[in-house]
């Protein structure tokens, strides 16, 4: 039996979302949310969704929406996990899922006393490639993990993009560097000392001579036992 799903936000990474969805017989996406009705149904009409909402309070009051798929801004990933959790919905909600640990721990908190799942959607971690390279790591292949070096970025020409925007705790870190800390802390564990320089610009990102942003954290995680 399929589990039917709603995705609150109509943002452009859902695409992929839905693109996986399709190729899974236990999924069934049944509606979306926009803030703005007129959105919310030509994205349903356009991708073949059921049923939209003006609201994302509305989407989460429909009692065959077993779990939702949050795309929203950075900053409202937090509020939107729990409010759907504890409107009795599973989460899948996109990374990051909040800044503090604080915050997070909340959420999972919310999740248990639900009796709800809450996932932050770093897909790679279920790749076939990466489970394999666990086990490689794990089993010795290259002898002991004394340092892992990561570096993931890219160059936006869209100094507006919301995924630099401080007030929606954007930038470069959040982005794409959450992958290099994640990575570093599946291979080697938690760290015992952790150092961190910032380079700030624009707002939250690094700028670039004639526009854009460029957002590049490169990160070294040293864990010598």
């Amino acid at each position: 039996m399929a589990v039917k799903w709603g995705i609150l936000s109509t943002a452009n990474i859902n695409l992929k979302f839905l693109a996986g969805a399709r190729e899974a017989e236990s999924v069934e996406i049944i509606a979306v949310a926009s803030r703005d009705r007129d959105s919310a149904r030509r994205y349903a009409r356009e991708h073949s969704i059921e049923r939209p909402y003006a609201g994302y309070e509305a989407l989460l009051r429909d009692p065959d929406v077993e779990a939702v798929y949050i795309s929203l801004p950075n900053a409202l990933h937090l509020p939107w996990s729990v409010e759907a959790l504890e409107a009795g919905k599973h989460v899948l909600c996109e990374k990051p899922l909040a800044r503090r640990t604080a915050d997070v721990e909340r959420a999972f908190d919310t999740a248990q006393r639900a009796g709800r799942v809450l996932m932050e959607a770093f897909m790679y971690r279920h790749n076939p490639q990466t489970r394999r390279l666990v086990e490689l790591v794990e089993g010795g292949a290259i002898g002991r993990v004394r340092m892992i070096r990561a570096a993931f970025s890219f160059v936006t020409r869209t100094a507006s993009d919301v995924r630099l925007s401080a007030a929606l705790e954007g930038g470069a870190l959040m982005d794409v560097g959450c992958y290099c800390v994640s990575a570093a802390r599946l291979l080697a564990g938690e760290p015992e000392q952790l150092t961190a320089q910032q380079a700030l610009g624009g707002d939250g990102g690094c700028r670039r001579p004639g526009g854009g942003a460029r957002r590049r954290r490169p990160l070294d995680w040293a864990r010598l036992r």
